[in-house]
C-alpha cells in the first residue's frame, strides 16, 4: 500500500512539472522570452522585417547604419555568415565611404563602425582608407567638439566609437585620444549632475515639460549609454579614461533603474513620464543593451540590475509584432514626443538587435 501511495505522489509531481512548464533543476516557469531559440527567432524576425522594409534609396546614413551596428552584434553572437554577408554587401556597395549626413558631422561616422567591424574579420586594409582619411582631417582641425559639430548627445554613439575602433585597427593612439577629448567635452557640457542623465543639447537645458519638469529625452540618453559598451570593448583597460567611462555607465544605470516603468519600458521624457505616458522602445532597447553589457562585463552587479534587464527585455520581446516590427519606437526627433504603436524605424530595429545580443550572453545558454 505504501509503495502505491509513493508512486501516486511521484506521478502527481511529474504531471505538475509538465503542466506548469517546470523542470526539477530550474524550479521555475520557463518563459519564451528567456529561451535561447525564442530570442534568436525574434531577432531574425526583426532583422528580416527591416531588410524587407528599408524604404530609403540613399542608405549611407545614420538610420541605416544604426541598424547595421545591431546586425553585426547579432552576427557576433550567432556567427551566422548570412548576417555578415548582408553587412558586407551594404558596406561594399558604398565603397566603405563615410556617411552622407551633412548637417550633423558625427552622423557620417555611424556607417564606418560596421566597416571597421568587417575589417577586424577580413583584415583588408582597403576597408580603412576612406574612414581614416576623414578622421585624419577631423583630428588635424584640432577644434573643440562643439566647434566641429559635436554639439548633441547622439554624437557619443554615432561618432565616438569609430575612433576607438580605428585606434585598434591601426595601433595609432591619436584616434583614441581624439575620441576621449571629444567625448568628454560633449558629455561634461550636457550632463545633469543631479539627475545623473544627459540633456540632448544645450537648448534642452532651458526647456520645461508641460508639467514644468526637466526635458531628459529617452533616446538621447539611450545613445549616450549605448556608446559606452561600444567604446570600452576597444579601449585598453589601462587607458586613463577607462574607469571614467565605467563610472558613467554605473551612474546612468542607477538613475535609469529608478525611472523604469512597471511594464518594463521607459517613457519618452525620463524626467516627466506622465508627459507622454506611452511606452518608448528605442530608448528602452539601448538601455537594455548597455545595462546587460555592464552585467556581462562585471561593471554592474547582477543582483542589482538583472531584474531591470529581465523586465525590460520581456517588454521588448512582446513588443515585436508578428511581421517583425519593433513597435512604439519614437520617430526621428530631438526631444520627447507622443508615440503611436506603429511608430518604428531602422535605428529601433538596430537597438533591439543590440539588446538581444547581450541578453543571449547574459543567460549563458548551453
Amino acid at each position: 500500500m505504501k509503495a502505491t501511495v509513493t508512486q501516486y505522489i511521484i506521478v502527481l509531481f511529474i504531471i505538475a512539472f509538465l503542466v506548469l512548464g517546470l523542470s526539477p533543476a530550474q524550479g521555475q516557469i520557463i518563459q519564451p522570452e528567456f529561451e535561447r531559440d525564442s530570442i534568436i527567432s525574434v531577432m531574425y524576425r526583426v532583422s528580416n522585417y527591416q531588410n524587407s522594409n528599408s524604404w530609403m534609396n540613399i542608405d549611407r546614413n545614420w538610420k541605416r547604419a544604426t541598424f547595421y551596428t545591431g546586425l553585426m552584434a547579432f552576427y557576433n553572437v550567432t556567427q551566422d555568415k548570412k548576417l555578415l554577408t548582408k553587412a558586407e554587401y551594404w558596406a561594399g556597395k558604398h565603397g566603405y565611404r563615410v556617411g552622407t549626413d551633412w548637417f550633423f558631422p558625427p552622423n557620417k561616422l555611424t556607417c564606418t563602425q560596421t566597416y571597421l567591424e568587417i575589417y577586424f574579420i577580413k583584415k583588408n586594409k582597403a576597408i580603412l582608407v576612406n574612414t581614416k582619411e576623414y578622421m585624419d582631417l577631423e583630428i588635424a582641425e584640432n577644434k573643440n567638439a562643439f566647434a566641429q559639430g559635436w554639439d548633441y548627445i547622439d554624437a557619443l554613439y554615432v561618432g565616438a566609437p569609430a575612433y576607438a575602433m580605428m585606434s585598434k585597427a591601426t595601433s595609432d593612439n591619436k584616434y583614441m585620444d581624439y575620441m576621449n577629448r571629444t567625448f568628454w567635452e560633449v558629455a561634461d557640457s550636457l550632463w545633469d549632475k543631479n539627475e545623473k542623465l544627459f540633456y540632448r543639447d544645450l537648448k534642452a537645458k532651458k526647456l520645461k515639460s508641460r508639467n514644468g519638469k526637466k526635458v531628459l529625452w529617452s533616446r538621447g540618453n539611450g545613445w549616450a549609454i549605448a556608446s559606452i559598451p561600444r567604446i570600452l570593448q576597444y579601449l585598453p583597460r589601462d587607458n586613463e579614461y577607462y574607469t571614467r567611462y565605467s563610472e558613467l555607465l554605473i551612474s546612468m544605470s542607477s538613475s535609469l533603474a529608478k525611472r523604469q516603468g512597471e511594464d518594463g519600458f521607459w517613457r519618452s521624457n525620463l524626467a516627466d513620464p506622465g508627459e507622454f505616458p506611452m511606452p518608448e522602445s528605442s530608448g528602452t532597447a539601448f538601455f537594455t543593451y548597455a545595462i546587460a553589457w555592464g552585467i556581462n562585463n562585471g561593471i554592474l552587479t547582477r543582483e542589482q540590475y538583472l531584474p531591470v534587464v529581465e523586465k525590460a527585455w520581456k517588454a521588448l520581446y512582446h513588443d515585436v509584432d508578428e511581421d517583425g516590427k519593433v513597435c512604439w519606437g519614437q520617430t526621428v526627433n530631438h526631444k520627447p514626443a507622443a508615440i503611436r504603436k506603429d511608430d518604428s524605424g531602422e535605428y529601433v530595429s538596430g537597438a533591439f538587435l543590440l539588446a538581444g545580443s547581450e541578453i543571449l550572453k547574459l543567460f549563458k545558454f548551453k
